[in-house]
C-alpha cells in the first residue's frame, strides 16, 4: 500500500518492491478483499488512493519505520558517521542555517556533510521517496503520513521602497489593488491547494476580492531577497515575512502593515512518519530547531 501510494502506478510500485507487476496486482486484492474496500482506483493520472487508504497511510508509515527500526542495528553517531542529509529549505532560512550547520561540523569534527536545496512544491514526493530527508516549508495543515515541527510564525507586511510616494503609509485596500506587485513563487512555500499561490498571497487576493478589487502582479520571482532588491529600484510592493525583509531589506525598504488581519505565516521542519526513529534525523531535526527556533517555548509537533 505505501508504495502504491507513493508511486501510483502497480508497475513502478512493483519496480520499487522488486516484485512482478502481477504480484503487487494480486496482493492489493487480497488487501481489498480483506479491508472490503477498493482501496486504489485507475484513473486517466494514475491509481489514485479512496479515502480508507489516506486514512491508513499514516499508521502503516508509522509501522513500517518500527520495523525498520528494530532491525537496523546500526547507531547513529555523529562524528564517526559520513551520512549525506539532504534538506529542502526555503532560500531565507536556507542562508541562515548553511552557516549554522558548518560551523558545527567545523567546531565537532563531525564526518556528516550537508545538501541544502531549495524547496518546491513537489517536496511531499521528494521526502516520501527519500529523496530529501527534512523539509522546511510554509504549512498550515496537517499532512498525511508526516511528521512536523513548528519552527516559528512569520508576521506578513508590505515592503515598499523607502522614498515611494506611499511610502509614509498608511495603506488601503484600494492602494493594494492600484499598486503593482512582486509575487514571491509559491513553490518558495507550500502551494495552497491546487492554487499556485502562497498562503499569504492567497489570503490578500481572497480580501481584495470581497470588495471587487484585483491585484497587479508585474514580476514572479523565486524568493523574498530577489523580491526585496527588485522593489528598491522601483515602485511596486510586495508581501513579505517581517523578520526576513528587516534582515535584507535594509534602509532603501520600508515595511508598512497591511490594510486588514493577515495571519502569520507557519514555517515547519517535515519528514515523513515511517522516518521518525531514525536516529541520524532525530539528531539533525534538534539542530535545525536550535538553529532557527527563536524560543523554545514556540516549538510544537503535529502528529
Amino acid at each position: 500500500m505505501d508504495a502504491l501510494y507513493q508511486e501510483r502506478s502497480v508497475t513502478a510500485a512493483a519496480a520499487r518492491l522488486h516484485l512482478t507487476p502481477s504480484a503487487v496486482s494480486h496482493h492489493l486484492h487480497k488487501l481489498r478483499d480483506m479491508l472490503g474496500d477498493e482501496l486504489f482506483r485507475r484513473t486517466p493520472g494514475g491509481m489514485e488512493p479512496t479515502e480508507r487508504t489516506i486514512a491508513l497511510i499514516a499508521p502503516i508509515r508509522e509501522a513500517l519505520g518500527i520495523l525498520h527500526h528494530a532491525f537496523d542495528w546500526s547507531r547513529f553517531d555523529p562524528h564517526n558517521s559520513n551520512r549525506l542529509f539532504r534538506i529542502g529549505c526555503l532560500r531565507s532560512l536556507c542562508i541562515t542555517l548553511g552557516p549554522v550547520l558548518a560551523a558545527e561540523l567545523e567546531r565537532d569534527g563531525s564526518g556528516v556533510s550537508f545538501d541544502l536545496r531549495q524547496i518546491h512544491d513537489g517536496f511531499e514526493e521528494e521526502l516520501e521517496a527519500e529523496r530529501l530527508d527534512l523539509a522546511i516549508a510554509t504549512v498550515d495543515r496537517t499532512l498525511p503520513g508526516f511528521e512536523s515541527c513548528l519552527l516559528r510564525h512569520e508576521e506578513v507586511v508590505v515592503a515598499i521602497r523607502a522614498d515611494h510616494p506611499r511610502a509614509a503609509g498608511p495603506l488601503s485596500l484600494a492602494d493594494l489593488a492600484e499598486l503593482r506587485h512582486v509575487d514571491i513563487r509559491a513553490t518558495d512555500s507550500h502551494r495552497n491547494g491546487a492554487s499556485q499561490q502562497t498562503l499569504k498571497q492567497f489570503e490578500l487576493a481572497s480580501v481584495l476580492a470581497v470588495h471587487g478589487l484585483t491585484r497587479q502582479i508585474c514580476m514572479i520571482v523565486p524568493d523574498t531577497v530577489s523580491a526585496l532588491e527588485i522593489i528598491k529600484r522601483t515602485d511596486m510592493i510586495a508581501l513579505c515575512p517581517r523578520r526576513i525583509a528587516e534582515t535584507y531589506g535594509g534602509a532603501a525598504i520600508r515595511l508598512l502593515p497591511p490594510p486588514y488581519q493577515p495571519n502569520s505565516t507557519p514555517v515547519r521542519l517535515l519528514w515523513t512518519i515511517k522516518r521518525d526513529r531514525d536516529e541520524g534525523l532525530r539528531w539533525l531535526r534538534h539542530r535545525i530547531v536550535d538553529a532557527l527556533t527563536p524560543s523554545q517555548g514556540e516549538v510544537s509537533t503535529d502528529k
